[in-house]
């Protein structure tokens, strides 16, 4: 069974993740409910939540996603009417870049969603996506809905920044996504790199419209950022580095990242790849340690559920700098499919032929990453001694500080709980 999210709940996802920008659903209540809720927990806005200040028509309690609220007598005769009030309700709380995306019921009816837009008078700063992809893999409904963002924001060329980057491929979806853009900041900034837009998670449309001034994008989940970078390839001929190795997760991961950053822009990684050696050289004293007594983590057993391009690097340091065996490692479905042979071939390579493309819960392992469901569901069959929660839907934990998975910092947060998760399971 997978949790993951889908392409319809991406693509709401992918407008809520914009700071200035509002999805507005046309659909049932019913689609609305989870989506206002996912919005807000995983990119809050402002200091506080008062539901009584939202208890008007469309938002039900809920700041986030409004929704025409659709019945049966809508799917009848049409749900303009509610539509073109939704508009001007919302209008007039915000300015904010509006996308108007259809449920999959909603867009059975065949509405002209571009003639409410003009009856209220918001063609200007809202567009619509009338399919995402719904039940298709969520980085469908993300790419999908990034490009029509960028194509109606309608960006223009601007004079190169040499030392500005654009981050591409990054969702309020994946786990601890602000830590991660904090993370790669500094790292990048080593390379005296400043990082101009996030597309699409926590980044603002100003941002966005100067996007197009960036001498090179680094796409981090080529799932989520590939065509996007191409469509930046092609209208404004910025370069983009897409990492073999997939995203930086691990110490050779987060290296080789930064090396073809470097290599792309000319420049020397030697300041960021010293940093992470450092880093490197400090967690290897007390991994020994723990080694020394213990005999430890080497030989201790592992199952994986994520996307390739997370599953692959996460597999690879594993196996070869902690000396960890792979017993299952199942992909989220639209991946990346070069890395998904890769992920394949370095398994086949190693003799793990029958671990890749396997469920986790066929398996009894010593630590399981995947998803919060998907660990509740491990632990509860007796698949798994500890479980490390790498992607989303949550198990509800709520983080205060900003935490990565990826670059220096995640590396060391993953060794903390690779640890600590076998050293209380024993």
């Amino acid at each position: 069974m997978i949790f993951s999210p889908d392409a319809f709940t991406a693509s709401i996802l992918t407008v809520e993740g914009i700071k200035d920008a509002s999805a507005l659903l046309n659909g049932p209540t019913g689609c609305k409910i989870y989506h206002s809720f996912l919005s807000d927990r995983h990119f809050p806005r402002g200091a506080s939540h008062d539901p009584m200040a939202f208890q008007g028509e469309f938002y039900f309690g809920q700041l986030r996603v409004p929704s025409t609220y659709l019945d049966w007598e809508d799917y009848v005769e049409g749900s303009l009417e509610k539509l073109e009030k939704l508009l001007s309700a919302v209008a007039e709380k915000n300015n904010d870049l509006l996308a108007v995306i259809n449920s999959p019921g909603a867009s059975l009816i065949g509405d002209d969603l571009e003639t409410a837009l003009k009856k209220s008078g918001v063609s200007e700063r809202c567009f619509t996506v009338n399919c995402a992809g719904f039940s298709l893999p969520a980085p469908i409904g993300f790419e999908n809905t990034g490009l029509a963002l960028l194509e109606h924001l309608d960006l223009k060329p601007l004079s190169r920044k040499e030392n500005r980057v654009n981050i591409l491929g990054l969702s309020i979806l994946h786990k601890h996504w602000e830590g991660t853009v904090i993370e790669l900041k500094k790292l990048l900034s080593l390379l005296g790199l400043e990082v101009g837009a996030v597309l699409f998670a926590g980044t603002s449309v100003e941002e966005l419209k100067n996007s197009s001034s960036a001498a090179c994008n680094i796409v981090l989940f080529p799932e989520y950022g590939q065509k996007i970078a191409e469509w930046y390839r092609e209208r404004f001929k910025i370069p983009f580095v897409l990492s073999p190795m997939g995203v930086p997760v691990g110490f050779d991961a987060t290296e080789q990242l930064l090396r073809e950053v470097a290599k792309c822009l000319g420049i020397d990684p030697s300041p960021a790849l010293n940093f992470v050696r450092a880093a490197r050289k400090s967690s290897y004293s007390k991994l020994a340690r723990y080694h020394s007594f213990s005999g430890l983590p080497k030989g201790t057993s592992f199952s994986i559920r994520a996307e390739a391009s997370f599953a692959y690097p996460l597999a690879l340091w594993l196996y070869s700098y902690l000396g960890m065996v792979p017993l299952a490692v199942k992909t989220l479905p639209g991946g990346s499919p070069k890395i998904e042979a890769s992920l394949r071939a370095f398994l086949i390579e190693k003799g793990f032929e029958n671990a890749y493309d396997r469920e986790p819960e066929y398996e009894k392992v010593d630590i399981a990453f995947a998803d919060g469901y998907t660990l509740g569901l491990l632990k509860g069959m007796g698949c798994c001694k500890a479980g490390i929660e790498i992607c989303t839907p949550s198990e509800g934990y709520i983080d205060f500080i900003p935490k990565t998975y990826m670059g220096v910092e995640g590396t060391l947060l993953l060794l903390e709980k690779i640890i600590n998760g076998i050293r209380s399971s024993l």
